[in-house]
């Protein structure tokens, strides 16, 4: 027996409602993950910073003493 009119109308709305909550859920996923490799490579620069910051600390320090030496 076929549906009724109505409620193949209403499945058709529900079925475009759906595929618009997936969408956007899609949408969200990808810009969350976009965000995350962001946040990583933001990571990775900062410890090269730190790194950095350290050599450049070091080399202040070795002046610093050759100074006093003198």
């Amino acid at each position: 027996m076929p549906e009724a009119p109505i409620s193949q109308e209403m499945t058709r709305i529900l079925n475009e409602k759906l595929q618009r909550v997936i969408d956007k859920q899609t949408e969200h996923t990808i810009a969350l993950a976009n965000h995350t490799a962001s946040l990583d490579r933001l990571e990775k620069c900062q410890e090269g910073m730190k790194a950095q910051f350290g050599r450049f600390e070091a080399m202040l320090q070795q002046l610093i003493d050759s100074k006093d030496a003198k």
